[in-house]
């Protein structure tokens, strides 16, 4: 529940149309801690702890959305989604040496459409 309610402070905040983009390091994190003290109230956590926590969050979904694109670009007639999950997880397990499989898909489903998790398709056109 933390880790989903970081990803929504985050999203709200780091992609604010008007100042997004423009904030400092410190007061961005300030900016998050109050948005996700608001969804959890009575927090103990800093902003400092929020990213370091974030700093994990956002290095496991990089990976997830590179197991995944790459899964998508892998496709095969008669596979559907169950098929690309379940090879997305494969590489993803590849890149911690097998050891570890993605346990974030709540927080999957609150940043893939940001631009920074977003995946563009590069495999052949669908007719």
């Amino acid at each position: 529940m933390e880790d989903v309610s970081l990803c929504e402070a985050w999203l709200q905040i780091c992609h604010c149309p008007v100042s997004g983009n423009e904030m400092k390091f410190f007061h961005m994190w300030k900016k998050i801690h109050a948005e996700f003290c608001e969804k959890i109230p009575g927090s103990t956590r800093t902003e400092m702890t929020l990213s370091s926590r974030w700093k994990i969050l956002n290095k496991e979904l990089g990976k997830w959305r590179a197991a995944l694109a790459k899964a998508m670009d892998n496709y095969r007639s008669g596979e559907n989604r169950t098929n690309e999950m379940i090879q997305a997880q494969m590489w993803f397990g590849a890149t911690g040496g097998g050891k570890k499989s993605f346990n974030h898909h709540e927080c999957w489903e609150v940043v893939k459409y940001c631009k920074r998790f977003i995946i563009i398709p590069t495999g052949p056109p669908l007719c």
